[in-house]
């Protein structure tokens, strides 16, 4: 079992909702996410690494992997 955060953005970004939890890996982790985040906006967090964005509508927050900014 590995722990991971999921991280329900809201539009303002000041009132996040975080959720720690177990899952035997990032797949079910990534499924478990998409129930608790009900269409909105969220990231799944291993540790310090985002492995998963889902549910966003506009640009990315962080650069794409090999941007001069990333």
């Amino acid at each position: 079992m590995r722990e991971y955060e999921i991280r329900i953005l809201c539009a303002n970004r000041n009132t996040d909702t975080l959720i720690k939890v177990m899952h035997l890996n990032d797949h079910a982790a990534i499924r478990a996410a998409k129930k608790f985040a009900g269409g909105s906006p969220f990231e799944v967090r291993r540790g310090m690494d985002c492995i998963y964005e889902g549910g966003r509508s506009e640009a990315p927050l962080s650069p794409p992997p090999g941007h001069p900014f990333a």
